[in-house]
């Protein structure tokens, strides 16, 4: 009998970032460990999904229930493009619903922000399920996993159970340098392996879905200039963008939350695979996406990237975190800055899109080739250390 691996991420999140994360993931170790029968556990955290149903009653769009339509095009996109597991006992807390896990697979992988300690409704409290909290004598497994948003007092005062959640896990990639920090401060076991990697999104393998299209016969103009935007929640900021580019004749895409004063929403419209297409069409793309500046990189798109969460310590920002090691931190805006200035954000976009060609793109496709190379050398490592867990039919061959 095949042995069976479930990864535990946040796929249900109408998110196109939450998509191409779990859908890579899902791809690499289906190609990399063709030993296991691996799918995604559609498990949903009930604060979460709680949080996500009531954004569809947003009425107040164009076309109104913009997120309610959002919401049933992503499922669609779900159930036709992830392998999923349903099989999961329903109705029972998370105890019991581990204690099943150990009945049923070999090995578990969580991945994505699901680490993220804090009471935001935007989380699950913790602890939650993506820590494997029980202990079960199931191999667990964190693979592009992230903390980046957690508060450093809630850590603090759950230490003890940080600690134990962490030395349950015999192989943990983390996202970032802060998350590594963390696991190296309270995981007290030496043994198994802990590093930081790159995103899975890295090895996503675009397809083609022919977005131009569908971008034309919405209206969008080709030959005239295109502005992508990801931005939520600083209106006054997003406002003073918009006037600018629209200012400038270029035609303005909202590309996932809605935005009315944009000249064309697409959140409601593109699928996750045509999302991430459509970067290679912009002139210039400005967001507070994590997952946008991984498109605009991988497209090699000119951006500029805006801190979402001002918040946090520069030292938590995942934009941040990643811009830096492409050696692209002038890409990076953040408002919370005492010298953020709009005006001079503005001079500085229009700077990095004019010398784009000359001065930013070359670098961008080594380090894109780099941070793949990086995923196989952690499988590869990955796969020895599974081999001292037991699982000897796995081949540790590079």
């Amino acid at each position: 009998m095949q042995l069976k691996m479930r990864i535990l991420s946040f796929h249900h999140i109408p998110n196109n970032g939450a998509f191409l994360f779990a859908y890579s993931l899902l791809e690499l170790f289906q190609q990399e460990f063709n030993e296991f029968d691996v799918k995604i556990l559609d498990y949903k955290s009930n604060r979460l999904a709680t949080y996500e149903y009531l954004k569809r009653f947003k009425f107040f769009q164009n076309p109104p229930l913009f997120y309610m339509m959002r919401a049933r095009m992503w499922r669609k996109q779900i159930e036709t493009y992830f392998e999923l597991d349903s099989d999961i006992p329903h109705f029972v807390g998370e105890k019991k619903l581990q204690e099943s896990f150990f009945n049923k697979y070999d090995a578990l992988v969580v991945g994505m922000d699901t680490w993220c300690i804090t009471n935001g409704t935007e989380r699950p409290k913790f602890p939650n399920i993506y820590w494997l909290p029980e202990n079960i004598p199931v191999p667990k497994l964190a693979y592009g996993v992230s903390a980046y948003n957690s508060d450093l007092n809630l850590i603090e005062h759950s230490a003890k159970q940080v600690s134990a959640y962490l030395d349950g896990f015999d192989i943990i990639g983390v996202r970032d340098h802060f998350t590594y920090q963390l696991v190296q401060k309270y995981r007290s076991r030496r043994d198994g392996l802990v590093e930081i990697i790159p995103d899975p999104t890295f090895m996503y393998d675009f397809r083609n879905t022919n977005v131009v299209a569908k971008l034309k016969s919405l209206g969008v103009d080709l030959n005239r200039p295109i502005l992508g935007v990801l931005l939520f929640g600083n209106n006054a900021l997003t406002n003073r963008v918009l006037t600018h580019y629209k200012s400038k004749g270029y035609q303005i895409l909202a590309m996932s939350m809605y935005n009315a004063k944009a000249d064309f929403n697409l959140g409601h419209i593109l699928t996750p695979f045509e999302w991430a297409e459509a970067f290679r069409y912009f002139s210039f793309c400005i967001g507070d996406r994590f997952h946008g500046t991984i498109f605009c990189l991988l497209n090699q798109t000119p951006f500029v990237s805006i801190e979402k969460d001002i918040h946090l310590p520069k030292s938590q920002s995942k934009t941040l975190d990643l811009l830096v090691g492409f050696g692209l931190e002038t890409c990076y805006q953040n408002p919370a800055d005492k010298d953020f200035n709009v005006d001079f954000l503005l001079s500085h976009a229009n700077q990095i899109e004019k010398s784009w060609e000359s001065s930013f793109k070359p670098g961008i496709q080594a380090k894109i080739i780099a941070q793949r190379q990086a995923h196989f050398e952690f499988i590869y490592k990955m796969k020895k250390e599974l081999h001292k867990l037991g699982f000897e039919n796995i081949s540790s061959d590079s």
